[in-house]
């Protein structure tokens, strides 16, 4: 009896899985959790075969394995004992906040990051909409089109057997056609050896930063940003120093003070619809930038993160496209075009910057996606890529002025929106009046995701605006999701206070 109250809870079978395997699992965490001594003798085979209700070769076939691997060892004459080899381990607490062994550096919660955990915890729930960052809208995707592109790129790997481990030859045809691409549509004058692969623009932001960044060095960015990118800067040990933004972008007359006061080193900026404001910098300040990057000699690293999505007119070329730069480090993805699911983005440098990218690349990425790489680029080649952006540009167009519309229905004066050119979300600010921070979580109350304009702020600095991404929503999720922003909102205020605050939305 005192055997059977012993191995029983040490050994219980649940049927989960073949019974000799739990009897070696049950037996190598007793050993290792310190609850089964070196030395401790087993019940022979037979009398633990009875003691836990199975086939006696079942025992037989767990002690033989357990033996192998050198949990336990077998004496001649005497039994089967738990292995002496094995070092003796103190009685392991049952306690599920058990700490790491070593000590790990502070890693801060980052606003923007708790965020996003908290709209993954949404994702299940039924009905719950969310005004994201810009992100595409999935259902629209030319999925027949993907299946046979995909299917292609991956029976053509088969045939020419050009998948290898270490082999470029996928990567430089995506390569070559996006240097094609980029060319035609955005004025870069580039070939593939200017192009380094990544699996999302954050990583080649983490590429980037590792190859130029040291301790102590001096980063620009925008007042508000992109949080991701900062955060990177800040791991690198950069020290960020702030740009003030207006209705125009970011303020380039303020470059030359500050470097002038810092040594900088490098300048992360979104000029074309600015992330998060959207907002989309002129010619004049684009030119002005270049200029004071020649002369202060530091980098401009510039991500053009929804360059395909323009609404009116042309957009602006890049800053990367003018021939008489030399301190433009460009960064593009696929991912806004074709969503999340294809993770691609795209490093544009000189050569010599491209070369010292890929060993790093190489070293800490290693291969991509050797098949969707091939798909991409037949995309690409073929005419897929533009014909797809050209039906879902209409689409989102409509969806923005859907959005704008239930915006000015529900808020009136209370709400200030620079209309963009393009892009994928809306820059809203509220008056004085609507705590937008309250506002968050009382839509959260409601189901509906939205993010505070704090999030986009590099020191948390209260931003009485939000950032609604509209284009993964169709017109009647749109509606919805306005409806309950009001919701939240709940009193607005009078017209009087409105009419006081709007002098200063405007600023």
């Amino acid at each position: 009896m005192v055997q059977l109250r012993k191995w029983q809870p040490l050994l219980k079978l649940d049927g989960a899985q073949a019974s000799y395997r739990q009897i070696v699992e049950g037996l190598v965490a007793a050993i290792s959790e310190g609850r089964l001594r070196p030395g401790t003798p087993l019940p022979g085979t037979r009398e633990m075969a009875q003691l836990l209700n199975v086939n006696r070769k079942t025992v037989i076939l767990a002690y033989e394995e357990a033996e192998t691997k050198g949990w336990l060892q077998s004496v001649q004459r005497r039994g089967t004992f738990v292995s002496q080899q094995l070092a003796a381990s103190a009685r392991a607490e049952h306690d599920a906040t058990r700490r790491f062994a070593l000590a790990l550096p502070e890693e801060p919660a980052v606003a923007y990051f708790a965020a996003n955990e908290q709209a993954a915890a949404q994702q299940g729930r039924p009905g719950a909409l969310f005004f994201d960052n810009g992100a595409c809208d999935h259902r629209l995707l030319p999925q027949a089109v993907l299946h046979r592109y995909y299917r292609n790129a991956l029976r053509s790997s088969f045939t020419s057997n050009s998948v290898r481990h270490g082999s470029e030859c996928s990567s430089r045809y995506l390569r070559s056609a996006l240097a094609d691409m980029l060319r035609h549509n955005r004025s870069l004058n580039v070939g593939a050896e200017h192009i380094c692969l990544t699996q999302g623009v954050q990583m080649s932001l983490s590429l980037v930063a590792s190859v130029l960044l040291k301790p102590g060095d001096v980063v620009l960015v925008e007042r508000l940003s992109y949080p991701p990118a900062w955060e990177i800067f800040r791991q690198r040990g950069a020290r960020l120093v702030t740009v003030e933004l207006d209705h125009e972008g970011c303020r380039v007359d303020q470059l030359d003070a500050l470097c002038r006061q810092h040594k900088v080193r490098m300048m992360y900026i979104t000029p074309h619809h600015q992330f998060p404001t959207t907002v989309s910098l002129p010619a004049g300040r684009r030119q002005q930038l270049l200029e004071l990057a020649r002369q202060h000699d530091f980098c401009v690293v510039e991500e053009d993160y929804d360059y395909e999505y323009h609404f009116s007119g042309r957009p602006y070329l890049p800053l990367a496209s003018d021939r008489q730069q030399r301190h433009v480090i460009y960064i593009g993805t696929m991912s806004k075009p074709l969503g999340s699911t294809f993770r691609c983005s795209y490093i544009v440098a000189p050569v010599e910057v491209i070369a010292v990218l890929e060993r790093r690349a190489t070293l800490t990425l290693g291969q991509g996606d050797a098949v969707m790489q091939r798909m991409l680029a037949d995309l690409i080649n073929e005419g897929e890529l533009k014909k797809h952006l050209r039906r879902v540009n209409r689409e989102y167009r409509r969806r923005r002025e859907t959005l704008l519309a239930c915006l000015h229905e529900a808020f009136g004066e209370h709400i200030c929106v620079q209309e963009p050119e393009g892009g994928l979300a809306l820059w809203v600010r509220f008056a004085d009046e609507i705590n937008v921070d309250e506002l968050v979580e009382k839509a959260l109350e409601l189901d509906l995701v939205v993010r505070s304009g704090r999030q986009f702020s590099p020191f948390g600095h209260a931003e009485n605006a939000l950032r609604l991404g509209f284009a993964s929503l169709d017109v009647d999720e749109i509606r919805l999701a306005t409806q309950r922003l009001a919701q939240a909102a709940q009193r607005p205020p009078c017209r009087a206070a409105i009419a006081a605050a709007t002098p200063r939305l405007a600023r």
